[in-house]
């Protein structure tokens, strides 16, 4: 349309007798275009010739055109426009201002949108458009394109645009309840920290923050030449408790629960130092490539001792040595694809009658048996006399590998006679390019972080970035973190869904009161001794290399549901018994301001602030700071009237002492323990 026009315009000066020598910005007669031209007028007119310095043999014709006048040709507008800077906060009210150069006068404006989701729009008739941004609809980012068409007393305009670049600024709720997914109990702190920011900005804030990583933390018993069990355990509440790298800790805390080692009565409950080295592998590779993680995990010697792939030997019939399946197994069924072959989006794939394809077979099993023979602590003098070094990765000897032919999957097939270094990279390529890893890896991170139920799409969204980061890089779990913390099913921003949210780890619940109530000893040491018995769980203290609970288990009343709960599988009566007496002992028994004196060894939770709150502000402003570090908005008004009705219970007693009573009640409720 603006072609036709200047084509029109051009035709209609040269039919005058007129000319120019430069181009004219014409506003298009539909601003709305799908595709509008962005420009800045600058137009001025030519001069005029001389008639008395043209040739006598001119052309008439020309003389007629050359004798015109070209001064009545008017200048369109000289137009830019200045905003408020490229990012802005969704929600957030903006002025754009126009630029004119020249004389400003006698000029009409009209500003529209053209572009992004729907804002409102003040004073469209102004030099400054007012501009009211959308509210947040999603975790993404909003571009807005807003057009100005500027026109002269004599018709001419000029046309040009502004892109407005719109983020979220997260609400406290907002931040509470991405925190509760991406951290280990937020504080009001960190809440109030990240309100005010987009999701991204602080997902990418963690992201790159230092490791704070818990062998700095393990100290030695009192008394004592070297650390204990229990001084593993010191170290991981003060790391958890402590660490800005919330995020990171997070998702550590759940790649614990999936590449499992334990040394809840095992050989390894006497070897702190290498399973606080375990763990702060797990933390090291957290945001880095799931290949590197995967080789991590299985050249760890505590890995090695808990799945005995350390000291496998290549097979020696005489001596009737075979090599041990233990790892093979696990590590295909556990680590990295599942029993079943799954498609993209984590359902299983059916053969033709209906039956689920399973991954592997027992010849892979011992393919993969083999590759993991020769292997032991790294820097030993010999085969028969390891060092028993549990912090450095596993080193092989030649002549204890297999040198036979190896059987993978996807009928893959390593050599005979290729080493044993060779061998594993090989074996590990083969796993990690399965096409089960990302479903299987992708759902199993959402069940720990987001959902328990997440929908085929979520967990299809998810692998997808697992094989692709958008950049060509498969297996990023910084990018598979983040697009699971981004997804709408985690933010919920434009739809509802039936199924959401997750039962609440019990020893996570736990350290979200440790965290919010600075619990602390005056000796600085976190001894808990039996978490695994009070709380059914603890940090790399499960059972066995299933878990605490497995991600598809279904408790009796969900069994026709097609949901699952997993954390449902530790709610024994007993376990449930001994974690309700546990949050009555820590909030309770132990609250600091509740004492007249305190045991230096015991680890006491301190109030003041949420006793602040209630003498200043009273009980509802209490409950309401509850509802944002607790409940992150999801307290129901059931909750909430118990709560009231509590405390009117104890109106007489010390504001120390109706905290105590109102945290121990928060504990106890479904609110609170279901994470949504």
């Amino acid at each position: 349309m603006k072609t036709l026009v200047l084509l029109i315009t051009f035709l209609a000066l040269t039919g005058c007798g007129g000319g120019s020598d430069s181009n004219s910005n014409v506003a298009p007669e539909n601003s709305s275009s799908d595709s509008p031209t962005s420009s800045t007028g600058n137009n001025t007119g030519s001069q005029p010739g001389d008639s008395n310095e043209q040739p006598d043999n001119t052309d008439d014709t020309n003389n007629d055109q050359d004798s015109g006048t070209q001064d009545d040709i008017g200048v369109a507008p000289i137009v830019d426009v200045k905003t408020p800077g490229n990012i802005v906060r969704k929600g957030a009210t903006i002025v754009i201002d126009s630029v004119i150069t020249g004389d400003s006068s006698e000029l009409t404006y009209v500003w529209t949108q053209i572009a992004g989701p729907a804002a409102t729009l003040v004073n469209s008739n102004s030099p400054s458009l007012t501009v009211i941004l959308p509210e947040t609809s999603s975790p993404n980012q909003d571009d807005l394109v807003f057009a100005l068409t500027v026109t002269n007393n004599e018709g001419l305009s000029t046309y040009t645009e502004a892109t407005i670049e719109s983020v979220n600024a997260m609400s406290e709720l907002q931040a509470a309840s991405l925190l509760q997914q991406g951290t280990l109990g937020p504080t009001y702190a960190e809440i109030q920290s990240a309100a005010g920011k987009s999701e991204e900005e602080w997902i990418n804030e963690q992201l790159e923050m230092q490791t704070t990583y818990h062998m700095p933390f393990l100290e030695n018993y009192p008394d004592k030449e070297q650390p204990n069990h229990i001084n593993r355990i010191d170290a991981w509440w003060k790391a958890s408790i402590n660490a800005p790298d919330q995020l990171r800790q997070r998702v550590a805390f759940a790649l614990s629960e999936i590449f499992v080692v334990s040394d809840a009565n095992s050989a390894l409950r006497g070897e702190p130092e290498g399973m606080t080295t375990y763990y702060d592998m797990l933390l090291k590779n957290a945001f880095g490539n799931f290949r590197t993680l995967l080789e991590s995990v299985t050249l760890s010697p505590v890995m090695g001792v808990y799945l005995s792939h350390l000291g496998n030997e290549k097979a020696d019939l005489e001596k009737n040595i075979r090599p041990d399946e233990n790892y093979a197994r696990e590590v295909m069924q556990l680590f990295t694809i599942g029993l079943d072959e799954l498609n993209l989006d984590g359902t299983k794939k059916l053969d033709n009658d209906g039956n689920a394809i399973p991954t592997y077979s027992q010849t892979e099993i011992g393919g993969f048996a083999k590759v993991f023979t020769g292997w032991t602590f790294a820097y030993s003098a010999r085969w028969n006399r390891p060092s028993k070094n549990y912090t450095l990765p596993m080193q092989p000897f030649s002549e204890y590998h297999s040198s036979q032919e190896k059987h993978l999957l996807n009928n893959e097939v390593i050599p005979a006679g290729t080493g044993a270094e060779e061998s594993m990279q090989l074996a590990l390529d083969n796993l990690f390019m399965h096409p089960n890893v990302a479903p299987f890896i992708s759902k199993q991170l959402i069940q720990r972080l987001v959902k328990s139920n997440p929908t085929p799409a979520y967990v299809q969204r998810i692998a997808l970035i697992f094989n692709d980061n958008g950049t060509g890089t498969r297996g990023d779990m910084a990018a598979v973190v983040k697009a699971i913390l981004l997804d709408d099913e985690a933010r919920k921003y434009s739809s509802v869904f039936e199924h959401s949210g997750k039962i609440k780890e019990p020893i996570l619940t736990k350290l979200h009161f440790w965290r919010t109530l600075n619990a602390a000893s005056q000796l600085n040491r976190y001894y808990t001794w039996n978490l695994q018995s009070t709380y059914g769980q603890g940090p790399l203290l499960s059972p066995s290399v299933f878990n605490f609970f497995r991600p598809d288990h279904k408790p009796s009343e969900l069994l026709n549901s097609g949901l699952v709960a997993p954390e449902l599988q530790i709610a024994t009566d007993s376990n449930m018994i001994s974690t309700t007496n546990g949050h009555y002992s820590d909030l309770i028994w132990r609250m600091a301001e509740r004492k007249n004196t305190l045991n230096p060894n015991t680890i006491y939770m301190y109030g003041a602030a949420q006793i602040s709150i209630l003498e200043s502000a009273g009980l509802q402003a209490l409950l309401d700071h509850y509802n944002i570090v607790y409940f992150a908005g999801s307290m129901s008004d059931v909750t909430r009237n118990a709560l009231v009705d509590l405390d009117s219970y104890f109106l007489n007693r010390s504001p120390a002492d109706r905290v105590s009573q109102l945290l121990y009640m928060v504990s106890l409720s479904p609110d609170f323990n279901y994470q949504n």
